[in-house]
């Protein structure tokens, strides 16, 4: 078991030594997300001090959720974040298996005591896993030091939103919120990236068009020849899906939306909270969809099928 630890922590090593752009990326964007506060604070600042704004005194805006607000914007700020990460991981996925066979280096990788079996769950685990990690690091880091900075800018101009905004606990919540719904969204698009691992596996060359050009083909046949658009609806009703579990955490059960501010029969949801945003409860109730299961299992066959293609292909 030891043994079988240590390989795998090598593998993840090694893929984010190759792989650098996973915790850049995020690290630039945290950066530009600090300036930009910078910028904003600055400008705010010079306003109030020249006169053009006059915002002396507490911010008391009846009828808001201060709570709700603190929570809107730690999931606003790192949506962009987890859609730059998610096109990171598509690109990734589909060069990691091809790559090692346009360069030969699978022979190398071959003649190491390492299986392919390992070799492909390393690079789904750094997709689904260790990216998503890195992604929530940035977002957690950026959005301490913009706090920060908003805090002392609009104290400095006369107004005091801590008592608002600072509240630990709410805070910590939705972070260990957004770390559940990341890991939601990596087993809910796990037969996605089992895909992207086969045809990474499979293709000799042109992996992207291949991965795309293959479901719009099998859609295509299906509504010429059947005239049904079965795998249409399926793919694109579970991506469209993914934003309402995900980001909001509504869905429907039956006929019957179901998530948080959502009444059924007569009672209020007791696994949501009041608004509109995602909750621990309403994401934890994602499990029981039935497309969460099928969609683990149809990945899980693309990721053997991948790991078969690296045992019984070499390099191109």
């Amino acid at each position: 078991m030891n043994n079988a630890m240590r390989a795998y922590s090598a593998l993840g090593r090694r893929e984010i030594w190759e792989h650098k752009s996973f915790w850049i990326v995020p690290a630039v964007i945290g950066c530009l997300g600090i300036l930009f506060t910078l910028y904003g604070s600055g400008a705010l600042l010079v306003a109030a001090h020249q006169g053009m704004i006059n915002i002396n005194g507490d911010i008391n805006i009846t009828g808001v959720d201060h709570i709700q607000v603190v929570r809107a914007f730690i999931f606003g700020s790192a949506a962009f974040f987890n859609t730059v990460m998610l096109f990171m991981v598509w690109f990734y996925l589909m060069d990691s298996l091809y790559a090692d066979r346009k360069d030969r280096s699978v022979l190398f990788w071959k003649s190491m005591p390492v299986s392919d079996t390992s070799t492909v769950l390393s690079k789904l685990f750094t997709g689904m896993v260790t990216a998503p990690a890195l992604m929530l690091a940035a977002v957690i880091v950026t959005e301490i030091i913009t706090g920060i900075l908003f805090i002392i800018a609009l104290s400095f101009a006369g107004v005091d939103i801590l008592p608002l905004v600072f509240q630990p606990g709410t805070i910590i919540v939705a972070w260990f919120t957004l770390a559940f719904a990341l890991i939601v969204q990596s087993l809910w698009l796990l037969p996605f990236f089992g895909w992207f691992l086969l045809c990474s596996a499979w293709a000799r060359k042109l992996v992207l068009a291949w991965a795309v050009l293959i479901p719009l083909g099998a859609m295509l046949v299906e509504r010429l020849f059947i005239g049904t658009h079965y795998l249409s609806n399926a793919i694109f009703s579970h991506l469209a899906k993914l934003f309402t579990l995900v980001m909001s955490g509504h869905y429907s059960v039956n006929g019957v939306s179901i998530g948080p501010g959502i009444v059924i029969d007569g009672k209020p949801d007791t696994f949501a909270s009041h608004g509109a945003l995602m909750t621990l409860g309403s994401l934890a109730r994602v499990f029981a969809q039935p497309e969460m299961w099928i969609g683990i299992a149809i990945g899980a066959i693309f990721v053997f099928g991948a790991i078969w293609l690296r045992r019984n292909r070499s390099e191109i």
